[in-house]
């Protein structure tokens, strides 16, 4: 995961913080809805992760040809990886 726990917290609380700030959101208990908040970003970063190790032993296999080709790694890997995202609906 590229966010640690103590980023996903603040980037929870300044989300919550301006929303609530701009009227845009109520909330009756405003640490609830920042922890809710906190979960939801980790559990999309997760399928994110998941997404990547999948992508990984997707690649792994055609490894060799990857090579045998002269194609980018990196650039074959941020192609699957949006190919995958979009068939299974997640948002990068």
């Amino acid at each position: 995961m590229r966010l640690n726990k103590q980023q996903i917290e603040h980037l929870a609380f300044r989300v919550i913080k301006g929303l609530l700030a701009e009227n845009l959101l109520i909330s009756d208990n405003r640490e609830k809805t920042v922890i809710d908040v906190q979960n939801i970003i980790t559990q999309e970063l997760e399928k994110e992760d998941q997404l990547d190790e999948r992508v990984k032993d997707i690649l792994k296999d055609k490894l060799n040809e990857i090579r045998n080709s002269n194609i980018d790694y990196y650039e074959m890997f941020r192609m699957v990886k949006s190919k995958l995202a979009e068939q299974e609906n997640i948002i990068l």
